[in-house]
């Protein structure tokens, strides 16, 4: 899979810069904080390798197996992919998507439909397998709900069992065309198979039907931010900054596009926000190498 990294390591001509001293003092459990975040720093997951932290739910966890403890992250633009590794044969793989919730934006359910409402909360829950099952049954009795094929394509993907999920999408589309939330998931899931193309026609079309919807526009932004397509890549933050002005990762994204187009200020600019929003690390990094000086 080819790896795309979100967050910004600026270096802005600088020499490399250690984080190590200003993470001494960081305990697990506000580095695992960190890791339950949608696209944590680099510097923060090798800390986090480093010391051996098995992390789940943004606090430390014990691991399964006690004598294989690794952690490895891969950031992609829509997903961040954590392969906790439980034993010497067993490989245990967690997708985490980069952008909000949809669930409860989304899903009208009847109280008659128990199935319906049972794959939901597995889904929501990280019970893919008994989504699938709950949801299947709902589809076998109301063959016409765009909602459950959308639910059941998202648990087939986390599940891996991608061509089935892109059938579901498919599905919920013939059933509702004006359906954003699954036009995205399709991106999501193409974006994962390295299909780039793909990816910005199905954020391109969620973004059609709901121009309030920003996620699509930051997954749509890192792929021509990776192509070096820059000035996209700033149309898209900035526009989901419009929408979400509190948006980390639209935030630490365009300010990697700013560091790319040489605009030191706006680099700054925009560390100084996500400061704001309780992220200082980079904005510490480069203050004290000399520059964001106010």
């Amino acid at each position: 899979m080819k790896k795309i990294f979100l967050l910004v390591i600026l270096s802005l001509g600088l020499t490399s810069v250690s984080y190590g001293n200003f993470l001494d003092d960081w305990t697990d459990d506000q580095l695992c904080g960190w890791m339950d975040k949608p696209s944590p720093p680099a510097y923060m997951v090798t800390e986090v390798k480093k010391r051996g932290i098995s992390c789940e739910g943004g606090a430390e966890v014990e691991p399964i197996v006690v004598e294989v403890k690794v952690v490895i992250v891969e950031e992609v633009e829509e997903e961040v992919v954590v392969e906790v590794v439980t034993s010497s044969d067993e490989v245990e793989v967690i997708v985490v998507e980069v952008v909000k919730e949809e669930v409860e934006e989304v899903t009208v359910v009847t109280s008659s439909d128990e199935d319906l409402s049972l794959g939901i909360s597995a889904a929501k829950e990280g019970d893919y397998n008994s989504a699938i099952d709950f949801l299947s049954s709902s589809i076998k009795k109301n063959p016409n709900n765009a909602v459950a094929y959308y639910f059941l394509g998202k648990s087939l993907h986390k599940v891996g069992l991608d061509s089935e999920s892109e059938q579901n999408y498919r599905k919920a589309l013939e059933l509702n065309a004006r359906y954003p939330e699954v036009h995205y998931s399709l991106g999501v899931l193409y974006a994962s198979q390295g299909n780039y193309r793909e990816a910005i026609d199905s954020y391109t079309m969620a973004i059609y039907f709901n121009q309030n919807y920003s996620s699509p526009y930051i997954n749509r932004g890192v792929i021509y931010y990776n192509e070096g397509s820059y000035q996209k890549a700033l149309f898209d933050f900035t526009r989901a900054l419009e929408i979400e002005p509190k948006s980390s990762l639209a935030l630490i994204n365009r300010a990697n596009v700013y560091s790319s187009m040489g605009a030191k200020e706006a680099v700054c600019e925009d560390l100084q926000k996500l400061c704001s929003l309780g992220s200082c690390a980079s904005l510490i990094n480069l203050t004290s190498n000399g520059y964001c000086k106010n």
